[in-house]
């Protein structure tokens, strides 16, 4: 019988367990479903426990118990972060238009400002169509929707009325009942007058019945078709009879579905009939004074209007006929901004629910691909010391090859409620976790988004590290990044000292009633509070990412969990474009000046710990704990 305490470690051991070996199979060997060995060569296997001595329990062992019971336990309660995405997937994605369902239903109306037609015509070609759609231009002239409604409905009544009557051209023209005649009229029993001459008069009255006589090469085939085609005549009225009825029952019943739906468009109201159109409206904002663009969309006038170029000219973003570049980057920064739905977007552009959905789509894409361009560090950032750190007698030279800070942040997620427990952490409610680097110009330099709300920081750091798929921006020679206490401090990555005694966030050094009582007091603290200060580059990037856009704060349920992913990568793509191209933003003013404080709580870095820890102390962690040292006996000297 097990105590409590055994149990509970033993069930930490088997999550453990179903991590390593999740990871395994999805990431390693990309074998992924149920599996109960891994066939690989020694040599692979050697590879892999060298880089995590773990593996080592699944060589040559069955593994069939992990999906046949860990994955019961597990599988919909332990983020394995399936769904994560990085900037660089989008690097190379040549499908801008990927279907996506959601935000459909936000309008019942019918879409008449779409490029594709509301009742293509039935007899037109697939050929004829593809030249038709060459020929659209994008500047011809705007028609109403009445106007565009009527034309489609014109172009419905024209195809069931030619349905029975279109004629199909022949290289050889149809013979004449004369032509047909002459060669009957050979015969002596088919003398003028006769029965028979009256008979074949009357056979010759259908164009395929003289088609038909006058394909044989002698008279006498010709004849003998005849006098078979006349014995037939009683029966082949009958069924022509009875297709000319079908004819008319389709036309009546189109007739009526035509009736149908005209009706129906004149008993409903029209939902979007501002005068005040989608174009006039963002000409009218970009045109006006330059607050109303930023409180709009959140970009100076100058940045919105090069954004459109940008990603017209290198990210593949084409405007329709109806729907303009500015209109289309609008849709997309509003509901970005404002967080608000497609309902209300529709209202300030007058279009419809799929047209708001389908151009915000279109931009996201655009945009993703942006992220791979803007989000990563300067291709010197291993060189140089920034600018920041070098102006700043209060860092420089201590801190002199810091080139950046990493932390972990949390988004708001909608989720099937089947998967919230995995996304559910100490915030109470369902969010997805991202790790990100950012330099100190408050740019972001990486960015791994997608992981379930459960996932710590440090287990997502350590697997971004032995993941080069995700290049990750690696500090060389002595440069490192400055990370929290719930991250190793490991070669290249320098944490605060730790201690029950031993304050490190700022907001601790800022309690008290007297300045003795704040002041930092020894080596380590004193170490703590710049490195503390130092650090705060990321959450002051954070807190002016996460204010720049309020869909961030309350993520809809109409979007999908790939798509929330997506919107937060695209989100930071279009926060480093503001801070890159625009010369003077107000959000990133405030961020710079001393009293800015960012708003805490959204990250980790008061949780230390992931349970019960395993990690050896390497060779690094030596280094790395040597140069916090020489750091705060440097700041002790230097400062005196």
């Amino acid at each position: 019988m097990l105590e409590k305490k055994q149990l509970t470690n033993k069930w930490e051991n088997m999550k453990k367990e179903w991590k390593l070996y999740d990871r395994l199979m999805r990431l390693e060997t990309g074998l992924g479903g149920t599996r109960s060995l891994v066939d690989a060569s020694p040599e692979w296997w050697e590879e892999k426990i060298k880089e995590n001595k773990d593996y080592a329990k699944f060589r040559n062992t069955d593994l069939s118990i992990f999906d046949e019971k860990y994955a019961t336990l597990f599988r919909d309660s332990v983020a394995v972060g399936d769904q994560t995405m990085t900037p660089l997937q989008f690097q190379n994605n040549s499908n801008p238009n990927e279907e996506n369902i959601e935000g459909k239903g936000d309008s019942d109306e019918i879409n008449l400002d779409d490029d594709e037609p509301l009742f293509p015509s039935l007899h037109e070609s697939s050929s004829s169509k593809r030249k038709r759609s060459k020929s659209v231009s994008n500047n011809r002239p705007s028609k109403s929707k009445n106007s565009i409604y009527e034309e489609k409905v014109d172009a419905l009544l024209d195809a069931i009325s030619s349905k029975s009557t279109q004629t199909y051209p022949q290289n050889n023209p149809s013979p004449t009942i004369a032509d047909c005649m002459a060669i009957v009229i050979k015969f002596p029993e088919f003398r003028e007058g006769s029965n028979e001459f009256s008979q074949a008069l009357l056979v010759f009255t259908k164009k395929q019945n003289r088609e038909a006589f006058m394909f044989p090469t002698t008279d006498e085939a010709k004849m003998e078709f005849l006098k078979m085609d006349s014995d037939d005549s009683n029966s082949s009225d009958d069924s022509e009879q009875c297709w000319v009825e079908e004819d008319r029952e389709f036309e009546m019943l189109c007739g009526l579905a035509l009736k149908g739906i005209m009706i129906a468009r004149n008993l409903r109201t029209p939902c979007h009939t501002s005068d005040r159109t989608g174009h006039m409206f963002i000409t009218e904002v970009l045109n006006g004074h330059p607050r109303r663009c930023y409180e709009m969309f959140r970009l100076n006038v100058p940045v919105f209007r090069q954004l459109c170029i940008d990603l017209t000219t290198n990210y593949g973003l084409q405007q329709t006929r109806n729907v303009s570049m500015e209109e289309s980057v609008g849709i997309f920064l509003m509901t970005l901004a404002h967080g608000c739905s497609n309902r209300f977007v529709q209202e300030f552009f007058n279009h419809s629910g799929e047209t708001i959905h389908r151009h915000f789509h279109t931009v996201l894409e655009a945009v993703l691909k942006l992220s791979a361009d803007i989000i990563k560090p300067d291709t010197n950032y291993n060189d140089d010391v920034p600018e920041y750190i070098l102006n700043k007698p209060r860092y420089y030279p201590m801190f002199k090859d810091c080139i950046g800070a990493i932390d972990g942040t949390h988004v708001r997620a909608s989720v099937p409620q089947k998967d919230e427990v995995k996304y559910i952490g100490r915030k109470g409610y369902a969010t997805q976790n991202i790790m990100a680097v950012c330099d100190f110009n408050m740019c972001f330099t990486f960015v791994w988004a997608g992981w379930e709300g459960t996932a710590h920081d440090t287990r997502i750091f350590n697997e971004a590290l032995q993941r080069p798929d995700l290049n990750f921006p690696y500090p060389t020679g002595d440069k490192y990044y400055v990370v929290d206490a719930g991250y190793p401090n490991t070669r290249g990555y320098l944490a605060p000292y730790k201690g029950t005694n031993i304050r490190y966030h700022l907001p601790d050094f800022r309690r008290g009633h007297t300045a003795a009582i704040r002041e930092p007091r020894g080596p380590k603290e004193k170490f703590n509070y710049l490195h503390s200060s130092l650090r705060n580059i990321i959450e002051r990037t954070f807190g002016v990412w996460k204010a720049r856009w309020a869909l961030l704060r309350d993520m809809h349920v109409n979007y999908k969990y790939k798509n929330q992913v997506k919107i937060v990568i695209a989100s930071m793509a279009i926060y480093n474009y503001i801070r890159k191209v625009g010369r003077s933003d107000e959000a990133f003013n405030r961020a710079q000046q001393e009293s800015y404080n960012p708003v805490r709580g959204d990250t980790d870095s008061d949780v230390y710990e992931e349970g019960p820890s395993t990690r050896r102390t390497s060779d690094g962690d030596l280094y790395m704990a040597a140069i916090r040292d020489i750091i705060a006996q440097d700041i002790i000297t230097l400062r005196r």
